[in-house]
């Protein structure tokens, strides 16, 4: 970009995205004796249907810069207006009118930032509705890139993590129910692995996570995938043990571990938040994170979602400042749930309650002494860390 040639402010771009919404409705609203539904209008036209469809759910927004993010661009539009012009009773105005604002619009993108996304990145912070569209789409674009460089691909990575007074009373025992459900291979060369260790390692402790005999199998919607499991340094690493591919090869992975000392249960001086951690090892749609913590412990106190970008500083604990320089803005919010209320169902986690019903009554723990606090990510950035962070209580 020219340094003489100042981006205008996103509140400037307003007037835009209405003129351009007011202008080509008035053009498809002009076509005579069509529905203004994408097939009839794409029929009309002779243009495609998904640009129609696009256009006409930019033009129901009610923020102009949702417009400006969500229309097609200048060529698409371009298309939709030339063929207007060909339609016998469709005013030369109204087509004028509305090629004015394209041309706008395409020197905007060309004179102040080059592409089009370059223009969605520049709005994004001026409306939170069009930020969390654009966060979103972002994160897809990625989830799409990582699921065929890594060759798999998931619905929704699961993580419930129960938090319960241990055998001593200053430790927690930790028990986790993990993995991925509608897994699919897109390549067979590609080895899948996810892992269970401790949420938050304390200086000179070594984790203990024990694999479980509970068998979850009879709530899967797909095949079991066939596992091999080892354990690595503190670690319990599972690897799926087959390359099917395909449509028919849709596998659902879960596994539980159990940690009699898996977290020290009060703060200390280096240790303000206790909770959960996870890196999901699979590419999915959704990431499911619910703390199951009982009714004394963290007593009063909601987490908080912390998302970090660890790079090659490994994982990150929220108890060293040092890497707060990690952290990313995320909008993702966390909800308290009763597990034993019927709003504990999970979307696209069939049989969810059973499963942790399952799970609790192998601990011999009821489930209405505990409370769920549960927070779902859409698209969750591969090799980001999400962590559920609880303020640990002084020591009484």
């Amino acid at each position: 970009m020219p340094a003489s040639v100042a981006s205008p402010h996103a509140e400037a771009l307003a007037p835009l995205g209405e003129a351009l919404r007011e202008t080509l409705a008035a053009l498809l609203e002009a076509i005579p004796d069509v529905e203004q539904r994408p097939t009839p209008l794409a029929q009309a036209l002779g243009v495609n249907r998904v640009i129609v469809s696009k256009l006409l759910n930019a033009m129901k927004r009610s923020d102009p810069l949702e417009v400006l993010q969500q229309v097609p661009g200048p060529d698409s539009l371009r298309a939709i207006t030339g063929a207007a012009s060909q339609i016998p009773g469709v005013r030369v105005a109204a087509v004028s009118r509305a090629n004015d604002c394209i041309d706008r619009f395409a020197e905007l993108i060309r004179e102040h930032f080059r592409t089009r996304g370059a223009l969605n990145a520049a709005i994004s912070d001026d409306s939170e509705a069009v930020r969390k569209r654009y966060e979103e789409s972002a994160r897809y674009d990625i989830y799409n890139g990582m699921r065929h460089l890594m060759g798999v691909e998931g619905e929704t990575w699961l993580t419930a993590m129960i938090f319960a007074p241990g055998a001593d009373d200053e430790a927690l025992s930790i028990t986790t129910l993990h993995g991925v459900l509608g897994m699919r291979r897109l390549r067979p060369d590609t080895p899948v692995r996810f892992t269970f260790g401790a949420p938050y390692r304390a200086p000179g402790a070594e984790p203990d996570p024990q694999t479980s005999p509970i068998a979850l199998q009879e709530y899967y919607t797909n095949d079991p995938a066939p596992l091999e499991s080892v354990a690595h340094d503190g670690m319990l690493v599972h690897q799926l043990a087959t390359n099917r591919i395909g449509r028919n090869a849709t596998l659902d992975m879960l596994a539980v571990s159990h940690a009699p000392h898996g977290s020290s249960r009060y703060a200390a001086p280096q240790r303000r938040f206790g909770g959960t951690a996870i890196f999901h090892d699979v590419p999915v749609r959704v990431l499911h994170i619910d703390a199951l913590v009982h009714s004394s412990v963290f007593p009063g106190v909601h987490p908080h979602l912390f998302v970090y970008n660890p790079g090659a500083r490994g994982p990150a604990n929220p108890n060293d400042p040092a890497r707060d320089i990690d952290r990313v803005e995320s909008d993702g919010a966390i909800e308290m749930i009763a597990p034993d209320s019927p709003d504990f169902d999970a979307p696209g986690i069939p049989h969810y309650r059973e499963m942790v019903a399952r799970v609790f009554d192998d601990l011999s723990e009821p489930p209405g002494d505990y409370r769920a606090f549960r927070a779902r990510i859409a698209y969750p950035v591969q090799g980001f860390q999400y962590v559920v962070a609880f303020e640990a209580p002084p020591r009484p």
